[in-house]
């Protein structure tokens, strides 16, 4: 037994309810950017001025300040990564050893050495694919 409002099922009912809610709400947005254009084209034009002036900066700075910072940033994530490793690498192997999970251990730590190989791994990929072309 279904029980039918205006034809529709109660499920039925309240999705086009729903619906007509979001169409409603559609509709007023679009009444509001059609009643503000001219406010709306200048929150525009300022955003993409905003950005294009933003890029020019970038493209202005010198390479090897870019270099250094990265290279700065990039020994500070290692270091955090080193310890990080080593502490939750360390807990895991100690939780599985408590249950009894001895089999896991190498998986563990295989694991956690990837993770802290990458951060090596991939400035040396990514320089040896920048010396390919």
């Amino acid at each position: 037994m279904k029980l039918l409002i205006n034809g529709y099922t109660v499920t039925e009912h309240i999705t086009l309810k729903r619906d007509k809610n979001f169409i409603n709400y559609i509709d007023k947005s679009i009444g509001h950017i059609k009643r503000n254009k001219k406010k709306y084209i200048t929150l525009v034009l300022s955003i993409a001025l905003t950005v294009d002036l933003s890029t020019l900066t970038v493209f202005a700075v010198d390479s090897s300040a870019i270099d250094k910072a990265g290279m700065e940033i990039l020994s500070l994530i290692r270091r955090v990564g080193y310890w990080v490793g080593i502490i939750l690498c360390s807990k895991d192997v100690i939780k599985h050893c408590m249950r009894g999970h001895l089999d896991s251990i190498g998986s563990i730590v295989a694991m956690y050495g990837m993770g802290f190989g990458v951060l090596y791994f991939l400035p040396w990929l990514f320089d040896l694919i920048k010396g390919l072309f």
